[in-house]
């Protein structure tokens, strides 16, 4: 009898989900894609996740894993070949930091999608179809716009406001403009074989960027390579027909490409403050909740996103001010605990990339309380 398969949980539309579906195909990892509406999520996974936020992962003998993070976490070792994580420490450095930015940060694709009114008409049916697939137009169309209103309650936590409009769209032409430069002469960020980098670059770049029709059209337009390899990283082969001589493996000697290290550079300069700030106001909160007990969770009102308060953040000669982000601070710390493990030449290695691209002070925060999550909720350790 055959092992059964995997089963997602997800929607095309959702960012999260385009980043975990890329994966598991790379990886030829058996998998079947099923939407939240399915009875079985309703009935049995979201429950037994305490959670509806996707993509949720089923194993075969019932876990249900939510977060890609830990979907990731849980499979890499059960799945090791091909690799997603590189063995050379400065292309591992630099695709946890890739993939923390691109999987944390690019509150372009949320911009994108929300606010150009010629998006909307494709994405609230989109959305709409993973609720009610065989429904009629207007069925799609009032689903939809209940998840469009609360996408646009996101908009002050997020700290997207109209001064910043042209900013996050010349970070989208940067970061277009440098992959069309790296994608000429490589199929993924370093080299033959898709990294957790290059994984994390799918939230972003497929679900909105690549299908909503604003940021699709700028896209195909301005970065067809960027487009075509988006395209690529949803089919199951790794080898694409553009690439069909190069080996699939990393690049040798540890190399880092410098159009990977410019997009690195550029994610550093536009996003790491969000970190060091997010770090002062958890800190400060921990200190006073030093008698916690291990497990508690951060959020008292059991949310699974939780904030702290506002955060001031430069963006681009203006200024932002989201709500901090205590998810993104659980997720670097994946990064700073595996810095520490790593023999004094590697950690070298690893230092020296971090000031060529500006994270020395990213990768020195310290958390005053480690992070881990409970039931999905995320807890003090």
């Amino acid at each position: 009898m055959s092992t059964p398969p995997y089963i997602l949980y997800g929607a095309y539309a959702s960012f999260y989900t385009g980043k975990t579906r890329s994966y598991l195909r790379k990886k030829g990892i058996p998998f079947i894609e099923r939407l939240p509406s399915h009875p079985r999520f309703r009935e049995y996974v979201s429950p037994t996740a305490h959670s509806k936020r996707i993509p949720m992962l089923e194993t075969p003998d019932g876990q249900v894993i939510q977060d890609t993070t830990e979907i990731f976490e849980y499979l890499e070792p059960r799945f090791p070949n091909p690799p997603a994580l590189p063995h050379g420490p400065r292309q591992r450095l630099a695709a946890y930091l890739i993939d923390l930015f691109a999987s944390e940060n690019m509150r372009i694709a949320w911009h994108y999608r929300w606010n150009f009114p010629a998006n909307l008409p494709f994405v609230t049916k989109d959305f709409g179809r993973s609720f009610k697939p065989q429904g009629s137009d207007a069925d799609l169309q009032r689903y939809g716009d209940i998840i469009a209103k609360q996408m646009d309650g996101h908009r002050t936590n997020l700290g997207v406001t109209p001064e910043l409009y042209g900013t996050l769209e010349q970070i989208y032409f940067d970061l277009l403009d440098t992959l069309e430069r790296h994608f000429t002469n490589y199929p993924f960020l370093f080299g033959g074989l898709p990294s957790v980098g290059d994984f994390g670059l799918m939230g972003p770049l497929f679900a909105h960027l690549g299908r909503d029709p604003v940021p699709l059209n700028l896209m195909q337009s301005r970065a067809p390579r960027v487009f075509r390899r988006v395209e690529h990283m949803n089919t199951p082969e790794i080898r694409s027909p553009e690439f069909a001589e190069t080996p699939m493996e990393y690049l040798a000697g540890d190399k880092i490409p410098e159009t990977a290290l410019e997009l690195l550079r550029q994610c550093v300069s536009d996003y790491a403050a969000v970190y060091t700030e997010s770090a002062g106001l958890y800190n400060d909160w921990a200190r006073r909740n030093a008698d916690r007990p291990t497990g508690s969770l951060v959020s008292d009102e059991d949310k699974d996103q939780p904030n702290l308060g506002r955060i001031t953040i430069p963006m681009r000669g203006k200024t932002m001010t989201p709500v901090s982000q205590i998810h993104s601070l659980w997720l670097l710390q994946r990064t700073l605990r595996w810095l520490r493990t790593l023999d004094t030449a590697d950690r070298a290695a690893c230092e020296n990339l971090a000031a060529e691209c500006g994270a020395t002070k990213l990768l020195s925060i310290e958390l005053a309380r480690p992070l881990t999550r409970i039931r999905n909720r995320l807890a003090v350790g």
